[in-house]
């Protein structure tokens, strides 16, 4: 298999396969994990960060929380009496965070939905306007400048006028910008079932401020290598105020981190109005 060393942004893929059915399968477990950071917060961060979250809102608020995953922040938004929406395009996390919304019975309902594709009845299926929408865990670093330019405007239209946009995002200045790899042998990971050799390559581009990270994965039985990107575009504080004005967000206040308890698993926030 031949390829760049390291991936080229955004041309080589951007993404790991989220709405795979198989690798949602094993996301989920890794979301469920309550010691590992690694997909969803360890209980403790998301309590603390809903926590937060729940002292700027009136009560009984509508939230939006964009990739939601297992709806650990819904559920627990909705234990305090608020309603909560969630949509993610992962299946398995999906079918769990609407089975546990159910067996609680708690306010929170969850769609398939593809960000980069919202249908143009989005705010009739969602049920907008929305008191506030979440962005949390600094993914929205992993879509390229254009679609985050196409979706920003999209979630302005969903929010009440005033409503806030909390956007948790990863300081340009945190980047590791150098060139790393490493490699480990795994008898499982979110990538493969059965024993594999996962290689991870991090890679940086000065020119498009952006990150690679690829992951070679080797199956040791079959012989089957295979290769997934991911990229994450670092963004100043300045051009990302720009970039949240041009989709109609206005009075940004940035924010620590909640719990500053890990520069790695944890990010500052900026909060804007619709």
């Amino acid at each position: 298999m031949a390829a760049a060393h390291p991936p080229l942004p955004w041309q080589d893929g951007h993404q790991i396969p989220w709405d795979d059915p198989a690798f949602s399968e094993r996301m989920l477990l890794v979301h469920l994990d309550p010691d590992t950071h690694m997909a969803s917060r360890a209980p403790r961060l998301i309590d603390a960060h809903v926590a937060w979250l729940h002292r700027q809102l009136p009560a009984r608020s509508r939230v939006l929380d964009i990739g939601c995953g297992p709806g650990l922040y819904c559920h627990e938004l909705a234990r305090l009496g608020h309603q909560a929406v969630g949509f993610d395009f992962a299946p398995a996390p999906l079918r769990w965070a609407r089975a546990k919304a159910e067996a609680e019975q708690l306010d929170s309902t969850f769609h398939h939905l593809d960000l980069t594709r919202l249908p143009r009845d989005a705010a009739t299926l969602l049920g907008a306007p929305f008191d506030a929408i979440t962005f949390w865990f600094g993914e929205f670093h992993s879509f390229p400048p254009d679609t985050a330019r196409a979706f920003l405007p999209q979630l302005h239209a969903l929010l009440k006028p005033g409503g806030r946009f909390v956007l948790e995002y990863q300081p340009e200045d945190i980047f590791a910008k150098e060139d790393t790899s490493f490699w480990s042998c795994e008898e499982r990971s979110v990538f493969c079932d059965t024993p594999h050799l996962w290689l991870q390559e991090f890679g940086w581009d000065e020119e498009s401020a952006t990150e690679t990270h690829g992951h070679w994965i080797l199956e040791i039985a079959s012989g089957n290598l295979q290769r997934y990107i991911q990229c994450h575009k670092a963004w100043t504080d300045e051009e990302l105020i720009a970039l949240l004005a041009a989709a109609g967000f206005h009075d940004p206040v940035f924010c620590d981190a909640i719990t500053g308890e890990s520069e790695e698993f944890e990010f500052p926030l900026v909060v804007t109005r619709a």
